[in-house]
């Protein structure tokens, strides 16, 4: 596949090219334990499957301990440009952004967060496969954050991918400080 075909390069020179906080890494090197956790649940159900697992694949028994963190997008048609509509969102992701559960990207985050967010989503659905993301939040209250994310796609049966199931933890920019 040529870097112009595949869709987390194009997201990779994208975020380049609008500076957002964001990186793109394909090597899965997640410093937080949970989403290494995570992943291999998710791995596991796809090596059982033999294919993307669909949201129902993954009970809340093997879920548990990640459901503060999560959060299911489903992607939504807004004539001609995707969206995604936010169908689980986990306390602590409540507790940063209030509660979120049922609303648009664009209606639940700052407009350059919700682009930042499709983008990310929209790549991870194309391309068919993890993702680690880390970003950093310039404004408001969360300035003092950085979020280590595992995005995957979640199955749909036949029919292409169109939701994301994602785990995100925060952590303190700056260690050390108040």
């Amino acid at each position: 596949m040529t870097e112009a075909e595949d869709p987390v390069a194009r997201l990779k020179a994208r975020i380049k090219e609008r500076g957002w906080g964001t990186a793109v890494d394909e090597t899965l090197s997640f410093n937080q334990p949970e989403l290494r956790s995570l992943l291999e649940v998710w791995r596991a159900k796809a090596d059982a499957l033999d294919d993307l697992p669909r949201r129902e694949d993954l009970d809340m028994r093997l879920l548990k301990p990640f459901l503060r963190h999560l959060s299911v997008s489903e992607r939504v048609d807004l004539g001609g440009r995707s969206s995604y509509r936010l169908r689980l969102q986990g306390s602590t992701m409540a507790d940063y952004f209030g509660s979120q559960t049922g609303k648009l990207l664009e209606e639940a985050a700052p407009p350059e967060l919700a682009e930042r967010w499709i983008a990310c989503y929209d790549a991870l659905l194309e391309a068919r496969r993890p993702l680690r993301l880390v970003g950093t939040y310039d404004k408001g209250k969360l300035d003092y954050l950085v979020a280590e994310t595992l995005a995957v796609p979640l199955g749909n049966g036949d029919a292409p991918p169109n939701s994301i199931l994602a785990a995100t933890y925060y952590t303190p920019r700056h260690k050390g400080r108040d």
